[in-house]
């Protein structure tokens, strides 16, 4: 196998592996923003709970009702520290995410140049061996053609081939 056929190989695995990891961002990014979604939910239910006990405390209410909604609300409370952990988590793997698709983005463009050089080498290779060929020709036909003219040139004088003169 030549070089060629096996750079342009590595190049489409490493276009495969970038492909894989902007599947892996995007997939990160939908995780990111369902946990900042669900965070989101806790929060808006934690502070319709605090609503409620604000307005459960100014009817009267019973102290065993008061109780449970401060449970509810400590509950949420934890739970609103967990959304956010999970969300921060998600963000870090979004983040992770994003620096393997640059390096992977960053590797296939350094194959790309490599195969871009190869392919200028082989090219200017290419165009070397064919004006030395074209010179051999030029040259070949060259000395053809001096030889004629001088064959011609001693067959069309008066010197005789054998020395005398007339």
């Amino acid at each position: 196998m030549s070089f060629k056929f096996r750079l342009q190989r590595i190049l489409e695995l490493r276009e495969q592996h970038e492909q894989s990891k902007a599947r892996a961002l995007a997939s990160a990014r939908d995780s990111a923003d369902a946990a900042h979604r669900a965070k989101e939910e806790i929060v808006n239910l934690r502070d319709h709970s605090k609503q409620q006990i604000s307005a459960t405390a100014n009817s009267g209410p019973r102290i065993g009702h008061l109780h449970q909604l401060g449970f509810v609300l400590a509950s949420l409370d934890e739970r609103v520290l967990l959304a956010a952990d999970a969300a921060k988590l998600a963000d870090s793997e979004v983040q992770n995410a994003q620096r393997m698709l640059e390096e992977a983005a960053r590797d296939r463009r350094v194959l790309d140049r490599l195969k871009a050089r190869h392919a200028e080498t082989w090219h200017a290779d290419k165009a070397l061996k064919d004006r030395v060929a074209m010179d051999e020709i030029a040259l070949a036909q060259f000395s053809r053609r001096a030889g004629l003219t001088a064959a011609d040139d001693a067959a069309h004088s008066n010197i005789p081939t054998d020395g005398s003169h007339s």
